[in-house]
């Protein structure tokens, strides 16, 4: 091997140790950083693993199966009937000379064997609605079925948005405990300072309600990182992330901004219009009316067509043509009818349809009854959002108002004409209004998204 050639390989080994370490490289990377989503591509997820949703799906197929059983209904029927056995052997007897009958059959025991098919096609002329209102139900019934699924849709995302805005809310009370916990930490520090050279203005229970406060901090960003820890796991799994797959959000607080709402009627009147639960009930009530129909017409005949058909044959006999008595073992013939089928019964078609305008009169019922609380609950929602979002506002304000608050009692603790009360009143007026600043745009975002939920016009942002 020349010197040229040893170089060659050594470049080779020194290249590919280069891309193994980069692929590890790479591949450590990928583990070390997690995936990063918004709350669209939360929602999108979710919706895409959601099993609530796959069972939708395939109640929209069982739907779609009985309304092509249904229209089946008005098709012709083919019915066929095949039979095979044994059949004696048999020949037509002649007359001798003598005007004797000769039989020319065989034995007791010759036996042969037939065949035959016969062939029916049933096509329904009309029965007064017992197949075409069943139809036109079963129709219904894939309609309401996809008003289902997009009424599990939309519950899909209310409640990832509903972890979404606890994940973020627990996030943020996390840092609001460090930023207290920072003052507190603060305010200790000139504290101790001022016992250190025996001021007048500080003494040593100073300290001791600075433990207090800062139990109570701690106690707050312990619940909160308890509440982080569970929401980040319920939407771990509402998105159907591995369980070895680790992510992150995108945004880090919660969505700031201020919806103009419109006025209540318009929400009310959305609702009333696109609300998939109320579109499946109005859907089930008409379908319940097209099966009360079709119940009341089976107490009705049904008029038919039948053309028939039927073929045998067995070879051990001869065949016999006569139209009085028809040759059941050799014979070939085709035809047509009308006819009309009425059954009848002691009160069980009766019984069926009492029952069924019963289930048709619970479905009314059930629509008056959504009609009814479906504005209640878009009117609280409403006015939950209207709350929430006037109570985030002021608590903003309250929030920088005690911040200055407790950057003036530090200086003036400072310059000595403050006290340390003055300073732990301000950091705690600081905390409680950060806390409910938090809380109120909490509830908020979720008033807004349960608002979107009620009238049934779920977003995939905000």
């Amino acid at each position: 091997m020349t010197f040229k050639d040893m170089a060659r390989d050594c470049l080779l080994a020194a290249i590919f140790c280069l891309l193994i370490t980069m692929l590890d490289t790479g591949a450590s990377n990928a583990a070390e950083n997690p995936r990063v989503f918004t709350l669209n591509e939360l929602i999108e997820m979710a919706l895409k693993t959601s099993p609530e949703i796959k069972m939708a799906e395939q109640d929209i197929l069982a739907a779609k199966s009985e309304y092509k059983e249904a229209k089946g209904g008005q098709l012709p029927q083919l019915d066929m009937v095949g039979a095979t056995g044994p059949a004696e052997d048999a020949q037509f007897p002649t007359v001798n000379q003598a005007g004797q009958i000769v039989s020319h059959d065989g034995g007791t025991w010759d036996i042969g064997i037939f065949g035959r098919l016969d062939v029916y096609i049933t096509q329904p002329i009309y029965s007064f609605g017992k197949i075409s209102k069943r139809k036109d139900a079963a129709a219904l019934g894939v309609e309401a079925s996809k008003d289902a699924r997009t009424a599990q849709r939309n519950k899909v995302v209310l409640e990832v948005k509903q972890l979404y805005y606890a994940y973020l809310i627990a996030q943020e009370g996390k840092h609001a405990a460090g930023d207290a916990i920072g003052y507190i930490n603060d305010a200790a520090r000139r504290i101790q300072r001022l016992i250190e050279l025996k001021s007048p203005n500080v003494q040593q229970s100073d300290l001791y309600r600075v433990e207090a406060y800062q139990g109570e901090v701690k106690a707050f960003a312990a619940k909160a990182r308890s509440g982080a820890k569970v929401a980040y796991a319920a939407l771990k799994a509402a998105i159907g992330l591995p369980k070895d797959e680790e992510f992150s959000l995108k945004e880090t607080e919660l969505p700031q901004s201020t919806t103009q709402l419109a006025p209540v009627e318009i929400y009310i009147q959305r609702a009333l219009s696109n609300r998939p639960e109320l579109l499946a009930v109005k859907k089930g009530v008409a379908a319940k009316e097209k099966l009360a129909e079709a119940a009341k017409a089976d107490l009705y005949p049904t008029i038919f067509a039948v053309a028939v058909g039927s073929v045998a044959g067995a070879p051990g006999r001869q065949q016999w043509d006569n139209t009085y008595w028809p040759d059941q073992f050799n014979h070939a013939y085709g035809g047509f009818y009308a006819g009309a089928q009425w059954h009848f019964d002691l009160g069980i078609g009766t019984g069926k349809l009492d029952k069924a305008r019963a289930e048709y009169q619970k479905m009314l019922n059930q629509q008056d009854y959504a009609r009814r609380n479906i504005p209640v609950e878009v009117v609280k929602d409403y006015q939950d959002a209207v709350e929430q979002g006037e109570a985030s506002h002021d608590y903003g304000q309250a929030v920088v108002g005690a911040r200055k608050w407790i950057v003036a009692s530090f200086s003036n603790f400072d310059l000595g004409i403050g006290t340390a009360r003055d300073m732990f009143d301000a950091i705690d007026r600081y905390g409680k209004n950060q806390g409910n600043y938090l809380e109120a745009l909490y509830n908020y975002n979720l008033a807004l998204a349960n608002l979107d939920y009620a009238i049934g016009e779920m977003s995939d942002k905000r």
